[in-house]
């Protein structure tokens, strides 16, 4: 059972990284439980998850990556319809509009959407 009523994300680096894995992230939601590998520690969109029926069961997973619990950051949680795995705010493109244009990614700067 999730101890968490709320959205959370956590952010740790990998030092030393783990072949190509560099940072891993934790979103935990109504959904479930998302751990994200990346392979750059600049922001960027994951390049693998994994899901969990409990964010205990992630962070436990993350040892395999020589992390401990102690070592996670929360990070804000993403705004309303933007990517989970990315720590700015970033959504596919008409995404809010209900007509999403994939492939197409925003990122909002100074209050307005700019196409990246």
């Amino acid at each position: 059972m999730n101890t968490y009523s709320y959205s959370l994300r956590f952010i740790c680096d990998i030092d030393p990284p783990d072949g190509d894995i560099v940072r891993l992230m934790i979103f935990q939601s109504h959904e479930g439980t998302y751990l994200f590998g990346y392979n750059s520690k600049q922001d960027s969109s994951a390049i693998w998850d994994l899901h969990f029926n409990d964010i205990e069961d992630a962070f436990e997973s993350a040892t395999d990556y020589g992390v401990v619990k102690s070592q996670w950051t929360e990070i804000p949680d993403p705004l309303p319809n933007c990517q989970h795995d990315w720590i700015n705010p970033i959504r596919v493109k008409g995404r809010n509009l209900g007509s999403p244009q994939w492939g197409k990614l925003e990122k909002l700067i100074n209050g307005e959407w700019i196409d990246i």
